[in-house]
């Protein structure tokens, strides 16, 4: 059986949320610090931004998921105490620190170079990531490539769910 970590956005503020089930909880809304969030979540705000596929335990899906997790909060920590953003009006720091679609792609590039090779016991595994969108898969840092053990697809949805990925290696 394959195990897979799901990142999902909301459509409005580009937030983003990360699970290990294909679909997002109400629990995991914890994970952003916002005051006013939402109590319940509304399922038609959130859409999967990708799904990384092939992953041969849950303790290696889980260990990339935490490594995301950690980065995200250490990339948006930074992002918020920077001189740069400190100096804007509030308004717009608002809006800013709400969107962590770039952050997050960036941050799961990272986790995926640092956990995963740990997790395989042979070097022939790959894992699939499928992207709801192609321009998100070009959010991966600056002169930063994909680890090789990654290979990337078209995820397919209907209603906002699930119904298959295409295969795009590269």
């Amino acid at each position: 059986m394959s195990h897979s970590v799901y990142l999902f956005r909301h459509i409005q503020t580009n937030q983003v949320i990360v699970s290990t089930r294909h679909y997002a909880q109400n629990r995991t809304l914890r994970q952003l610090e916002t005051v006013a969030r939402p109590t319940h979540l509304r399922k038609d705000l959130w859409r999967p931004l990708v799904a990384i596929t092939g992953f041969n335990t849950s303790q290696s899906a889980q260990a990339v998921s935490d490594a995301l997790l950690q980065r995200s909060k250490v990339r948006q920590l930074e992002f918020k105490t920077s001189s740069e953003h400190l100096s804007r009006r509030k308004s717009q720091r608002q809006v800013d620190e709400k969107d962590l679609v770039e952050k997050s792609v960036v941050s799961l590039r990272e986790a995926l170079e640092s956990v995963t090779p740990k997790h395989f016991s042979n070097n022939n595994t790959k894992l699939l990531a499928l992207w709801e969108q192609p321009r998100f898969l070009e959010m991966k840092g600056e002169a930063q490539e994909w680890p090789a053990f990654i290979e990337h697809g078209q995820l397919e949805l209907k209603n906002n769910r699930f119904v298959s990925g295409s295969n795009n290696s590269s």
